[in-house]
């Protein structure tokens, strides 16, 4: 009988010494579909935050841009993003990133105009991409096209609950996968790169804030195509003492 009580307060310390999990929502966001999907509309998003209650939120600006205000924001923003960001001062904390050439340097219109810039080199990349006819065909013929009109459909009519269920999420990493085969080797490889690095860097900024609120709840709003890299990571990585919201029983 001794040994029995001194085992139940070993278990009992143990249990009251094990920190609270830190719940981690990683919500994605539809930029201007948020007007045209009736599904998941600015006001669903705004109440779906309010209703999670999270000690801290990251979002998709810069850091470094965080403190502008919001007529310089909504030039280079989303504006889910910059609402959030006023909506709920103290908690929110930018998670975005462009390059290392753009880093400790707030956004201005140079970086997305100068080819001296990286953003501003990929976009001309991008525009490029579109005019060349050879890679087009590569493009069909690796049926690119279809993925992105049926993240469209999804954008256009997916509730948020429909959104966490991973399918957006997969299509995107369909999609990437193909474009890193289709760029290798070719002139259009930086920009299938910056893409990589971009997503691997707002990855990194979501697991430093989920790492430094321990216990705490905390809420990851980026755009759908960023979302399947920070999931595949937080779920390869199997992190201790990491609660993964995986649907919106919250609102009930």
């Amino acid at each position: 009988m001794k040994k029995l009580m001194m085992l139940l307060a070993v278990v009992l310390l143990t249990a009251c010494n094990t920190p609270e999990p830190t719940q981690v929502l990683v919500l994605p966001t539809l930029h201007g579909a948020h007007e045209m999907n009736p599904n998941y509309t600015y006001d669903d998003l705004m109440e779906i935050v309010k209703a999670y209650q999270a000690d801290v939120i990251g979002v998709e600006i810069r850091q470094e841009d965080m403190a502008l205000d919001n007529d310089t924001l909504d030039k280079f923003y989303p504006l889910e993003f910059i609402q959030i960001r006023d909506s709920f001062p103290g908690k929110v904390a930018g998670i975005d990133f462009y390059s290392p050439d753009t880093r400790d340097e707030t956004v201005n219109i140079a970086m997305f105009r100068d080819t001296v810039y990286k953003p501003a080199k990929i976009k001309y990349l991008g525009q490029l991409m579109k005019t060349d006819s050879v890679l087009v065909q590569q493009y069909e013929k690796a049926g690119i096209p279809e993925i992105q009109q049926e993240q469209m459909r999804i954008a256009l009519n997916y509730s948020a609950e429909e959104f966490l269920k991973g399918e957006y999420d997969s299509l995107t990493r369909q999609q990437y996968l193909l474009e890193d085969s289709l760029f290798e080797n070719s002139k259009y490889a930086e920009y299938s790169e910056f893409n990589k690095n971009r997503d691997s860097s707002i990855t990194e900024n979501a697991l430093d804030l989920i790492q430094n609120n321990p216990s705490k709840k905390v809420l990851i709003l980026v755009g759908a195509n960023h979302r399947n890299r920070i999931m595949q990571t937080l779920e390869a990585q199997k992190r201790e003492n990491i609660e993964l919201i995986t649907d919106l029983s919250f609102m009930n």
